[in-house]
């Protein structure tokens, strides 16, 4: 039956990588994928799935039905760039990937006995789109849910930083800079030091830990007292409740700011993204497929690099994995970054995409076929549920 799986996958080859490179061109930021997810929803109508699309109040979203009966798997699409450097985090082959391995296990069975889900997921690398969805119900009823992310490591593993992203404000009072500064009260002084102090803070902070930002506004004139800053700065750590120890500290800077300087704050929580919790049977599963596809596995390390994502509130609701595939061969090659982009739109890159769409499947038809790694798999999870 995997044969048969990988036979319908290497049919769909060229119509894939075309899916993958159009994406890639496309290059559309989050919330604004609006060619990028028709193309694959329409992909995925052309071969018999119902399509349902704007899923949450989300315009770029939609979820994609085959089959009947359980288990409920689904395969998340991702299809979001980055601004400037576009698809350096690859998310124009997460998509493709998906859809592949679902319209390959649907042609390989005929009348599938289970139900099969593609999820597309606007918004990852900027709003945290998953999250949406899940508060949306979407999915309340799925067993098992999977994707694949390119990286320079092929693994069924992930570790990733829960992550808090805030808006901080400083308002103080504007004055003539040269004319009468004493009147001011200088909002960009406080936006300093709380920059500075957060320096400061770091040699005292717990390993595996970080804190980064940027001033989004810095003031109105050079000439002028800045009344009014903003900065975006994102937390990260290893389990929410450090993020949440880190949080105290920021609000603690932030307060000293103003008392030095007589300014007042605003801090707002923008976007969360929880720690991924690893089903560790499933991830096992998919390597062994990613063995027999020819993709060689390696384990996945904190020293490797580690980011964030919204997959973590998924895997934290259902079953699931956030694994990852090499697209950039025996060069270990940073995410975000041009570097990266160019292997995401690469002859290598793309055989690797396939290879990951058939071990994606692989591990679909492993679990409904399988009914004692589907039960392993749920115990995990619902043990992982009463330990945390």
């Amino acid at each position: 039956m995997k044969d048969k799986i990988a036979m319908q996958i290497d049919l769909l080859k060229e119509s894939l990588v075309e899916a993958a490179q159009t994406i890639f061109q496309l290059a559309e930021l989050s919330y604004q994928e609006v060619k990028s997810s028709q193309l694959l929803a329409h992909l995925l109508e052309e071969n018999g799935f119902s399509v349902q699309k704007g899923v949450a109040g989300l315009a770029t979203s939609f979820i994609a039905i085959a089959g009947n009966g359980t288990p409920k798997i689904a395969l998340l699409a991702e299809y979001d760039a980055l601004p400037a450097i576009g698809h350096a985090c690859g998310h124009n082959m997460i998509g493709v990937m998906s859809c592949g391995a679902a319209i390959g296990l649907k042609r390989a069975f005929e009348t599938l006995p289970f139900t099969l889900v593609v999820v597309g997921c606007p918004a990852e690398e900027h709003g945290a789109g998953k999250k949406d969805l899940i508060k949306a119900g979407v999915f309340k009823d799925i067993d098992v849910a999977m994707m694949i992310h390119p990286a320079s490591m092929s693994t069924g593993f992930d570790i990733a930083y829960a992550i808090r992203r805030y808006k901080i404000e400083f308002f103080g009072k504007s004055a003539h800079a040269a004319a009468d500064p004493a009147k001011g009260i200088n909002a960009l002084d406080a936006m300093v030091l709380l920059f500075s102090s957060i320096g400061l803070l770091r040699q005292q902070l717990p390993e595996k830990v970080r804190v980064h930002g940027i001033i989004t506004n810095g003031g109105q004139s050079f000439n002028t007292i800045p009344e009014y800053t903003s900065a975006e700065l994102g937390l990260r750590a290893l389990k929410m409740e450090e993020v949440n120890l880190l949080e105290e500290k920021l609000r603690s800077l932030t307060e000293g700011s103003c008392k030095m300087t007589g300014c007042t704050s605003k801090i707002t929580v923008e976007e969360e993204m929880p720690e991924v919790y690893v089903n560790v049977p499933l991830a096992k599963t998919l390597e062994e497929n990613y063995k027999l596809v020819g993709e060689k596995v390696t384990m996945r390390t904190y020293e490797q690099g580690v980011g964030s994502t919204d997959m973590g509130a998924v895997t934290q609701v259902v079953p699931a994995i956030h694994a990852y595939v090499n697209i950039t061969g025996e060069k270990v090659v940073p995410t975000h970054t041009k570097e990266f982009a160019q292997a995401a739109n690469s002859d290598y890159g793309y055989q690797a995409m396939i290879r990951a769409t058939k071990a994606l499947a692989f591990t679909v038809y492993d679990l409904v076929n399988d009914n004692e790694l589907f039960r392993e798999v749920k115990d995990y999870f619902a043990q992982r549920r009463r330990d945390f």
